[in-house]
């Protein structure tokens, strides 16, 4: 859904390797970096992968897209939510109630530490940017932030691989039980800019398709549909997408 707002996927290894010709020449990809493993072996470069995504986050904006879900959330739908694996929180910055949004798969601007649940400091916003020094000849991260609970290293609160001390957002996921459970159904659902890769949405998708909810897919990857088959299938960009659906409601 971001990639409009020229935030990266990291899907793309060429793509990847562009935007961080320093992790290339070390052979690190995204997912060793994206790590509570590499926190603690190499927090300096951890820290600058992100560093350097919330400061790209902070640069740009959400595109008209997001504008023209938030009028379809508020305006064409009885009910709706949004339930996405972004951490860019582009969501939320564009103006959708906090209660109509799960970030599944976390936030970047939201900090942990890394004892997780063991340490008091819990989850907490931070949306400075810049957070910590960053040399980008280098990629290396100085300053980093520090728990002042405990005094360990702080961690983006971000679902990583083979992480086991990510702190879920309770609120968010009751939010999202909560609506799901005051449906019998529900009629639509837009599965955009998912990754077969890491297919967390497809897989509710493809539940609520059981269910009988007809499902539009909205992704240039034509590899997007093999997990769940859609009703309908836009193979455009999302923000192209959401203008072309936008021009229909216009027309109704």
């Amino acid at each position: 859904m971001s990639a409009d707002s020229n935030i990266p996927t990291f899907r793309d290894r060429d793509g990847y390797w562009r935007n961080f010709p320093v992790f290339k020449d070390k052979g690190l990809l995204p997912q060793e970096l994206a790590s509570p493993a590499s926190f603690r072996k190499q927090p300096h470069h951890s820290w600058a992968f992100y560093e350097w995504r919330r400061r790209n986050a902070r640069q740009n904006s959400p595109h008209r897209g997001y504008e023209i879900i938030n009028r379809m959330v508020s305006s064409v739908f009885e009910d709706s939510f949004v339930h996405t694996t972004n951490t860019d929180g582009y969501h939320l910055i564009s103006g959708l109630p906090e209660d109509r949004v799960t970030e599944i798969h976390g936030s970047m601007w939201r900090l942990q530490c890394m004892k997780g649940s063991a340490c008091r400091y819990g989850v907490r916003h931070n949306t400075e940017a810049p957070l910590c020094g960053l040399n980008e000849s280098t990629m290396s991260a100085e300053n980093m932030p520090v728990c002042p609970v405990c005094g360990d290293l702080l961690r983006p609160n971000i679902l990583m691989f083979g992480d086991w001390d990510y702190i879920e957002n309770d609120a968010q996921l009751n939010n999202f039980e909560a609506f799901i459970g005051s449906h019998k159904k529900i009629d639509i659902a837009f599965l955009i800019g998912s990754s077969s890769q890491i297919p967390t949405n497809d897989y509710i998708a493809k539940r609520l398709k059981s269910y009988g909810t007809k499902v539009v897919t909205i992704n240039p990857d034509p590899e997007s549909a093999r997990v769940c088959i859609p009703d309908i299938f836009i193979q455009k960009r999302s923000l192209t997408a959401f203008e072309e659906i936008e021009k229909i409601l216009n027309s109704l």
